[in-house]
């Protein structure tokens, strides 16, 4: 049982962390492609 929890915690560890790698790495690269096209005006945003 105790085993169990282990690999479970780990399991939520690793999740978490390659969670925050991604969004660490994702969102500026958003932020720098909307800065860069400009900011969206109502228009261009697809319905």
């Amino acid at each position: 049982m105790k085993f169990l929890g282990f690999l479970i915690f780990v399991f939520v560890f690793l999740m978490a962390f390659w969670c925050l790698i991604f969004l660490a790495s994702v969102i500026p690269y958003f932020i720098f492609v909307w800065l860069k096209e400009g900011k969206l005006d109502e228009d261009q945003i697809p319905s």
